[in-house]
Order: structure tokens, then sequence, then C-alpha cells
């Protein structure tokens, strides 16, 4: 799909932006689509088979800190790029972490067991019922779409599966990129195949480090998405509760009086 010519980014003579959002970037996973069962339910399914019963919740925060780490770990040496003994060195600490914050034993022992109960585990990715139609209020409006993800393989099969694909201009997977976010790179890719300065684009995610944090980084606006409100404590980033929400900021955003040196991704009007 080609996308669409860019318009002028102007200015209104009393100060208030009319045009600034372009091109919107989207990373795929836990953001268009979603794992079938659920991280912290088979987490609770593999800790019952090992005789430790926790609700699945008991999982929610120390997600958040165990996809930190895998977000600091995967841009620091992507996972796929690992031997098999380091990639279950580190699901290992992984799972150690969510185990240790549910407060269960996060031994080697219980560890080991706990991953290969997890990969046993292991469901499918299903798209999110707001994906879809988010998408087609974005295409309406005039947008650029592309989807930016870290992913072991090329995403455009599975997108064009789920139909995602016929929907946004273009995919960047990292595996063809060569590095992962928050490396720049794969931002600036998508950038320059949307044809836009980065103060012109936005990108949604779900993680705080791999989406948010690389995405400002290169000067792009950011939303936090957060689907559940685990990340209610999270105050850096402007964040939302479904894909709907993407096209009122932007309009919102477009239209509030400029201010100066304004950090992007800072000030949301929807939280």
């Amino acid at each position: 799909m080609t996308a669409p010519p860019a318009s002028a980014n102007l200015q209104s003579g009393d100060g208030y932006s009319t045009r600034v959002i372009r091109f919107v970037s989207l990373d795929l996973y836990h953001t268009l689509v979603g794992p079938r069962p659920l991280r912290e339910v088979r987490m609770a399914e593999a800790c019952a088979d090992l005789g430790m019963h926790v609700e699945p919740g008991a999982f929610g925060r120390p997600g958040v800190v165990a996809d930190d780490y895998y977000s600091t770990e995967n841009g620091r040496w992507p996972l796929h790029t690992r031997t098999t003994e380091e990639q279950q060195a580190f699901y290992r600490a992984f799972y150690g972490i969510q185990l240790h914050g549910a407060g269960l034993p996060s031994d080697h022992a219980t560890c080991e067991k706990v991953r290969e109960l997890m990969w046993s585990r292991r469901g499918e990715w299903v798209i999110h019922e707001d994906a879809l139609p988010a998408i087609d209020e974005m295409r309406a409006a005039g947008l650029t779409l592309g989807i930016l993800s870290n992913t072991p393989v090329d995403a455009t099969p599975m997108c064009a599966r789920l139909g995602l694909a016929e929907k946004v201009h273009f995919i960047v997977s990292s595996c063809l990129v060569g590095c992962e976010k928050p490396d720049p790179r794969i931002f600036h890719v998508g950038l320059e195949a949307a044809g836009v300065a980065a103060r012109e684009a936005l990108h949604i995610g779900d993680q705080r480090l791999s989406d948010s944090v690389g995405a400002e980084a290169v000067g792009m606006e950011t939303l936090l998405l957060d689907r559940t409100g685990i990340l209610a404590d999270e105050e850096r980033f402007a964040k939302i509760a479904s894909l709907h929400d993407i096209l009122p900021w932007i309009r919102a955003r477009e239209r509030a009086p400029r201010a100066m040196g304004q950090t992007p991704g800072v000030g949301s009007l929807i939280r």
C-alpha cells in the first residue's frame, strides 16, 4: 500500500497547531494482537501444576517488571540471535522475576520447571477487537500507518493472516532491520518509509522501554497503551486504554495551544 501524500504542517494565526501528526506507527504484540490464553493465566496454571496456588492477578505488576527486563535484554542482545541455552537462561530469569514478585519460590529449579511448563502451554496470537476498527478510523483520517514489531521472523505473514497487512502502508520487522526497539534505527526505518519527520509521527505500544522510551528518543510523540490499568503509576508518558483513543488524542493534540519546549509524549489530554 502506498503512503498518502503528506499534507503541510500548518500553524494557525491564533497560536494553535492545525496539523501535526501525519504518521502513526503501531507495535504489534500486545498492542494489535494479544496472547490466548493470557500469560498470567498460563503462569497461574503452571504454578498450580507445581503445587503453588495463586491467582493470575498476582502476576500483574511483576509482569510489568519482567517486561522491562525483556525490553532491556532484547534491545541489548536480540533473543532470537542467542543460543538455545542462552535463551533458556533468559527465560528462567524472566519467569523468576514474576515468581519473586508474586511471593513465590524463584530458585533455579523452580524457574526451569515454570519455563518448561510455559513453553508447553504457549497459545496463539489473536487480534484485539479494537485493532481493525481503530486502523480504519485512522485511515479514513488520511494518516499513514505502519507496524513496527520486535519479532524473530518476518511479521508480514501473520499480519496478512489476521487482516492487518492490507490495512497498513508497511510493516517493519526487527529481524529484517537487524536491531530491536528501542534501538533508534528501527524507528528511523519507519519514518523514512512514511516520508515524515519525527515531529510529525506518533508511536503506540504497550511497553515503556521498547516503545515509549525508544520513540521519544528519536523525537516522536508516543502513547503508552494500558488496557488493564496496570500502568496507573506511570506518569512520564501519555496513556490510552484503547486503540480507539488514538484519533481523538491526535485531534485534541493538534488543536491544543502550542507550548514552547514541550516534551513529546508529555501532557496527554487522555489519561
